[in-house]
């Protein structure tokens, strides 16, 4: 596998259309990661359309707070009246949002090599990998880490027969104590993202 792996980094490398990035194809340091979290206007990257995306960095166990991003982005359909309860944003919020070419100026530097940390990570790279390809000619090359999945295997068993048990963040942050912050905030669901991941890889 790792054969393939290397094989389709090459591919993808040179698919580079900006020079800049060329450090994203390079091994990542050591307990080095970057948590993300996107909000939609709906969950079909077909159809909807990102409105935010906040990024922090771990390095090793400390999450970098005072250094994170989070960037509204104006879609090119505003998010519908009935949608706003799921993600928060306003046609005001992200009227004046940055454009997607925008965003990912200052969101690709700032993941660089660092493997991806997500919850339903399936669904933001869904949502990201069509910008970035268009940005950049090829999508992100950095290795995922979904919380979710990492949270279920480390339960094994013990989530059979409880559906929502591994699909649901707040039960994550529950089982470990760890406080929940307000929702439908990509920054905050970032950083509680990345405190459930912490908690997950000390129980190793």
């Amino acid at each position: 596998m790792s054969w393939l792996k290397q094989l389709t980094g090459t591919w993808q490398k040179n698919q580079l259309q900006r020079p800049e990035l060329a450090s994203m194809f390079t091994k990542p340091a050591a307990n080095e990661w970057v948590a993300i979290d996107c909000e939609m206007t709906g969950l079909n990257p077909k159809k909807h359309h990102l409105l935010s995306v906040a990024a922090i960095h771990i390095n090793d166990n400390t999450i970098d707070t005072g250094n994170g991003m989070h960037v509204v982005c104006k879609p090119p359909v505003m998010p519908d009246r009935d949608t706003i309860v799921i993600h928060g944003l306003r046609t005001a919020d992200v009227e004046h949002g940055m454009s997607y070419d925008e965003m990912l100026a200052l969101l690709l530097p700032f993941i660089d090599n660092r493997p991806i940390v997500g919850f339903c990570t399936q669904l933001d790279i869904g949502f990201l990998n069509p910008v970035v390809k268009r940005y950049m000619g090829t999508a992100l090359p950095n290795k995922v880490i979904d919380v979710r999945q990492l949270y279920s295997k480390r339960m094994g068993d013990r989530t059979q027969g409880i559906p929502n048990q591994s699909q649901r963040l707040a039960n994550i942050l529950a089982h470990y104590g760890i406080p929940e912050l307000d929702a439908h905030d990509a920054y905050n669901d970032a950083i509680m993202t990345a405190m459930a991941f912490l908690h997950l890889r000390s129980r190793g």
